[in-house]
This record gives structure tokens, C-alpha cells and sequence, in this order.
């Protein structure tokens, strides 16, 4: 046998059902593993932690294994929670039902579970069926039916004796769940690595291993991986898929990791902690949600109270805040969001359950809609639009469908972070839906809305020559008040490239105005041009000005004022006023020292080093530009905007 596992095993069994129903009893006749590893469990002949197996059961049709991972959870109410961490990311689920007992109070509640979690397939395992009589045996098929009519109605049922490996239901079972793996083999590998950790120990000689199903993507030796929330670093020293060691782990497989790093002193991984490759790391305190209220609840589901959320392997409290006007009311859905008390790694797709900690019981379930809630604006309508685009299935369809909402455009990153999607996958998305980009920017817009605005930009400039025939253009931030900087400006940076709009320094005009001066103010304003020019970025101060014109200084005070209004000169500091040119250039200077520093921002010293103009001159240059809207001062920085 190969030293390395295949990659065959690409699904993943989780039983559910009442306890004492021979859940580890049908798991052990599969596999041959009895998962009760514990000796509480062995002593009290009942499942009180999550258990792991895996057997071989068919091949592919690439020709490779197909091998089951199974997870056997809690039957007993009160193991629930252990229960729900390890149904993350089954692919199908094993209900198993005794004849003898029939659907009983873990049955539903597993299979409401199952259903909120949307599970997608499930199979039933009437189990006991040699201690019944055929009668018992009709009436417990029923009883089954009837349950299944609202969930899995498709489900097929294989009457068995579970603790019988030969037994012809036993072997039906398992002929039908290598058809499943067989169909799911060629599942896609799409997306980020991402593991839910239901299982963390040290190992002697070896360290940290943790186990876990893969919720999407690959891993393999060698890989730098985050422990999430915490975003403590990782690395992948060794790799196994059941009991064989691999060079790689993939989606639809359970697998357990061999950690190394010495962030992990730090902190140990625990159950309920996601391993995720560094680019999916994103924690997060607010669930945006599509989610539905169990019908057999008796009132609406509490806005206030505190409750359980199960995510992943994780539970964290939660609170409840419907959106859109949705009541809430037991067997409707509706848009919610989820305030959580700690942060947890989820993104678009993952599944949770709610549960009430105080009665013990399931309240709803459902799917996470956008893992980045905004605290403020949650119910707005222009949100609720947001939230119905970014609900639909595939990301193709959900961008599409937020680009023709979001004139304001769409936050490229921040979609494909939320959807999961690698750089590469994130790329074919945005080239296939044909997307204007913004420059420089995490921004992009649909052709028509891109086309739209830099019309719209167009038309206003029109309307202000009209309104202000005399001044040569205008500053761009008064042109569209509130339109994010960074497309306003990439806007008018594209009608002057097309050269529709010419600019000035910081003001903008269309290409076929020109203000229009008297002679003498035409005269004195080439004058002033031919002593500010030669000074680059320190011009000559008002009075020093004055001196070389041979002016009076309250004449060309005046002169200067109207000069800038105007738009042909701009007033940096009260006593300096400079050509349009130069004040693009003093803001080019900023630009390029807050690329070039660590932090992104730019303080007076900088500056005044880089453009030789004095620490005094520097400041007020500073201040110029964060009163003209291009940076922004935080206290101690000024950053430049967007």
C-alpha cells in the first residue's frame, strides 16, 4: 500500500437519532470501529462525545478508494451540544430509528436540526427490526414517514440488525452510501482552506494535532495556516485522511493536522476554532442571516434574549434582531441579524442552529447572508436590497444582482472574501460580468452605472458654468457631495484622459469653457505667473510679491483674492497663493510618501524633508489638503482619502 493516502474519501456521514437506537452499533458494522473511545462511554453503554470512523466502501469512477468519514454523535438530550459540533460539514446524514421505540423526542429534534443546518441528503436506518414483530415493524415504517414528509421525504429507509455486519440491510446500506461518495468524488475545490477543529490534544514526540471536516479548498504539508478567531499563526508539519498519512487534505474529507509554530504557545486550538488558510481569516461579531423559526415553536422568536448559537463547532451567545419587518413567528422565515458576544470565523453558505440554554431546545436555524453586518443602517430599505442580492446562490448571480443595486459601487474585496472566492476565482467572476474597476481601489461598478455617473459629472459641471460663467472650474468634492472620493475622482480622472474635462491643480471644468479675464487682470495674472512659476513649491509670500511687481500690497491683495476664486490661482496659506500645477504636485508629494511609509500616513517632518519647503510652509500645506478633502488628519497623521 501506498505510503501516502489517495484522495478518494470526499464525503462525510453524520449520524443523528434517539439514544440507545444502535447509532454506534450500525457505525461499528460499517467501519469496524467502535467510535465510544471514552471509558465513561464504555461504562454507562451510551455516546457522550463525538466519535470518528472511516471505512473504504467503494471506487470511484477515476478508479481511486472511496472512503467514508463518520462522525456518531450524542443521542441524549443533554449531549446536544456535543451533537451539533460535529454536523459542520456532513454531506449526509444517518437517522436511525429502533423499531421497538419508533420516532421518539431525540429523533425530531436531530431531524429539525438536520433540516435547519440544511443537510442535503439523508438516509434512515431502522435499526432492532429482529426484536419486533411484523406489525411493530409496519407501524414503525409509518411513524417514520410521517416524519420524514416534511424534510426528507425522499429518504431512502434499510430495515437492519445494526449489530450484525452480514446483515442484508447493513450491506444494502453501505451499496447505497458508495453511491453517494461516488457521486460527490468529483465535488469542487473551490475557495480558501477551511477546517472546523471539533478535536485539539498534544501528542508526545509529535505536538498539537488537531482534527476536523474541510469545509472547502485544500491543505497540504508545508502551508501557512491561521488558527481563527485568535489569528494565531500555523504551519502544517504532517497530514492524515483516516488512518494513513497524505501530503494533502481536501474538501469533503475528515483529516487531522500536525500543527507547528510557536504562536501556538500562546493559546491551544480548541473545539469550536476554525484552521483557515490566512486569506479567509476575517473574524466577525455580526451575522447578517436568512433565518427560520421551527413551526413547532409556540410564540415568535425573542429579539432580546440571549441566546445559543451553534456555528461550525462553536457556540457563542447571540442575540436575535429581525430585519425588514419580519415578526419572526414560528414556521415563517425572514432576514435577521445576529449580535454575537464573541467573534467567530463564519462566511457566506455556513449554517447555524439557535437554541435556547435555558430550556434546552432547538428555536431555528438557517444560513449566513453576509458574515459583515454593519452595526448602524442594518434595516435600511437600500440594505435590505443589499442583503436580497447577496442571498442568492451563486456568486455570479449575487454580484450581478449587487452591481445593478449599488450605484455607489461594490466593495470587489470585500464579495469575494464573504463568498470565499480565491484571487484567481475572484478575477474570472469580475472579467465574466464585465466590470468597471476602479482604479487604485477596492471599488468596481457595472458599465451602465460607471457610464451614469461620469454623465451625471458631466451635467453638473455644465450647470455650475452656467451658474458661474466667471470661474474657470471647481473643485471636485462640490460637484458630487457624498459620492465616495475615490470613484469621484477616478470619474473625472477618466473624462480627462477621454478629454471631455480638463483640470486646473485641484478644479476641474469642461473641455470647452474658459473664464474669461479683463485685459489688465489677464495682464497682471501673466506677471504673477512669471514670479510664482520659478519658485516651484515655495513661492514668494504676499508682500514679498508685492516687491517684485512694484505693487501696492492692498492692490494685488485684491487681485490675488479675485484670482482665486476665479480658479487661477489657489490660496494654500493666507499669505501664499500658488499656480494650479504646483498645488497638483504638492498633493503628489503626499501621495507618494504615504505609499511609501509603513503606516500609510504623512506628518510635518516628512513632508518638509521631501519637498524642501520649511516645517511651517509644510503644516500649512498639510492643513490645505485636508480642508481640500485629499487627506485626512487623525491626530497624529494625515492619510490621504480612500
Amino acid at each position: 500500500m501506498s505510503r501516502f493516502a489517495p484522495d478518494g474519501q470526499r464525503m462525510i456521514v453524520a449520524t443523528a437519532g434517539h439514544i440507545d437506537h444502535g447509532k454506534t452499533s450500525l457505525v461499528k458494522a460499517l467501519t469496524d470501529i467502535d467510535t465510544d473511545s471514552l471509558a465513561e462511554e464504555k461504562r454507562r453503554g451510551m455516546s457522550i462525545d463525538l466519535g470518528f470512523a472511516h471505512a473504504e466502501i467503494g471506487v470511484s469512477p477515476q478508479g481511486e478508494p472511496l472512503t467514508l468519514g463518520f462522525v456518531d454523535v450524542p443521542g441524549h438530550e443533554r449531549f446536544v451540544r456535543n451533537m451539533l459540533a460535529g454536523v459542520a460539514a456532513i454531506d449526509l446524514a444517518l437517522l436511525v430509528v429502533a423499531a421497538d421505540d419508533g420516532v421518539m423526542p431525540q429523533t425530531r429534534e436531530h431531524l429539525s436540526i438536520l433540516s435547519l443546518l440544511g443537510v442535503p441528503r439523508c438516509a434512515v436506518a431502522l435499526t432492532k427490526v429482529d426484536r419486533v414483530a411484523p406489525e411493530r415493524l409496519a407501524q414503525a415504517r409509518r411513524e417514520v414517514a410521517d416524519l420524514l414528509d416534511t424534510a426528507y421525504a425522499a429518504a431512502p429507509l434499510f430495515p437492519l440488525v445494526a449489530t450484525d455486519p452480514g446483515d442484508a440491510g447493513v450491506l444494502a446500506l453501505r451499496q447505497h452510501l458508495a453511491g453517494e461518495a461516488a457521486r460527490l468524488a468529483a465535488r469542487s475545490l473551490s475557495g480558501h482552506f477551511r477546517l472546523v477543529v471539533d478535536r485539539s490534544f498534544a501528542l508526545a514526540g509529535a505536538g498539537r494535532i488537531v482534527t476536523g471536516a474541510v469545509l472547502s479548498g485544500r491543505v497540504q504539508i508545508g502551508d501557512e495556516l491561521v488558527l481563527s478567531p485568535h489569528g494565531i499563526s500555523a504551519k502544517v508539519r504532517s497530514l492524515q485522511v483516516g488512518k494513513q498519512r497524505t501530503e494533502r487534505a481536501l474538501a469533503g474529507q475528515r483529516c487531522a493536522i500536525n500543527l507547528a509554530g510557536v504562536d501556538l504557545k500562546r493559546r491551544d486550538p480548541v473545539r469550536g476554532d476554525w484552521l483557515l488558510a490566512p486569506a479567509a481569516h476575517a473574524p466577525t461579531d455580526r451575522l447578517d442571516v436568512q433565518l427560520r423559526v421551527l413551526a413547532s415553536e409556540s410564540r415568535p422568536l425573542p429579539s432580546r434574549q440571549m441566546l445559543q448559537l451553534h456555528i461550525g463547532a462553536a457556540a457563542v451567545n447571540a442575540r436575535v434582531a429581525a430585519l425588514a419587518g419580519w415578526d419572526a413567528a414560528p414556521g415563517s422565515s425572514g432576514l435577521a441579524q445576529l449580535v454575537l458576544e464573541s467573534p467567530v470565523a463564519a462566511l457566506h453558505g455556513d449554517r447555524f442552529v439557535l437554541r435556547d440554554p435555558s430550556i434546552s431546545r432547538t428555536l431555528a436555524g438557517g444560513q449566513v447572508v453576509d458574515p459583515f453586518g454593519p452595526a448602524r443602517g442594518r434595516d435600511r430599505p437600500a440594505r435590505v436590497l443589499q442583503l436580497a442580492a447577496l442571498a442568492l446562490p451563486e456568486p455570479a448571480q449575487a454580484l450581478a444582482a449587487l452591481l445593478a443595486a449599488e450605484p455607489g459601487g461594490v466593495d470587489l474585496v470585500r464579495f469575494a472574501l464573504t463568498r470565499n472566492l480565491r484571487d484567481d476565482e475572484a478575477d474570472a467572476l469580475i472579467r465574466a460580468q464585465s466590470v468597471q474597476r476602479v482604479p487604485g481601489s477596492v471599488w468596481g461598478l457595472s458599465v451602465g452605472h460607471w457610464r451614469a455617473l461620469r454623465d451625471r459629472l458631466c451635467e453638473a459641471l455644465a450647470r455650475w458654468h452656467a451658474d458661474q460663467p466667471d470661474l474657470s472650474g471647481v473643485a471636485a468634492t462640490v460637484l458630487a457631495p457624498g459620492l465616495r472620493t475615490v470613484l469621484l475622482r477616478a470619474a473625472l480622472d477618466s473624462l480627462v484622459q477621454a478629454g471631455t474635462v480638463r483640470r486646473d491643480g485641484l478644479r476641474y471644468r469642461l473641455a470647452g469653457h474658459s473664464a474669461e479675464l479683463s485685459e489688465a487682470d489677464a495682464g497682471l495674472l501673466a506677471r504673477v505667473a512669471r514670479c510664482l512659476a520659478p519658485a516651484g513649491l515655495r513661492p514668494p509670500i504676499v508682500g514679498e510679491l508685492a516687491t517684485l511687481l512694484g505693487l501696492p500690497q492692498p492692490a494685488l491683495v485684491e487681485f490675488l483674492g479675485r484670482a482665486h476664486r476665479l480658479g487661477h490661482l489657489v490660496r494654500v496659506a493666507p499669505n501664499r497663493f500658488y499656480l494650479p500645477p504646483t498645488v497638483a504636485e504638492l498633493a503628489r508629494h503626499a501621495r507618494e510618501l504615504a505609499t511609501e511609509s509603513a503606516d500609510g500616513g504623512v506628518d510635518a517632518a516628512a513632508y518638509r524633508d521631501r519637498t524642501g519647503i520649511g516645517r511651517n510652509l509644510a503644516v500649512q500645506v498639510l492643513e490645505f489638503l485636508d480642508r481640500e478633502g485629499l487627506t485626512r488628519f487623525d491626530g497624529i497623521r494625515h492619510r490621504p482619502v480612500d
